[in-house]
């Protein structure tokens, strides 16, 4: 699952200030969500995990 948005919208989304380019911990995120100042761009990358489950 991949998340983007600008960095006001990550703002309003988290209630957070990200005033500097780099990773960033989100409350409840698995992964650390990478903001671009320069790009205004936050990008949140979640893998998917898929588990094959025999049937009886």
């Amino acid at each position: 699952m991949t998340i983007r948005g600008t960095r006001a919208e990550w703002e309003e989304w988290t209630g957070l200030k990200f005033p500097q380019s780099g990773p960033y911990h989100i409350p409840g995120a698995l992964n650390p969500m990478n903001m671009d100042v320069e790009k205004d761009e936050g990008i949140y990358i979640e893998p998917n995990v898929w588990m094959a489950h025999p049937l009886r």
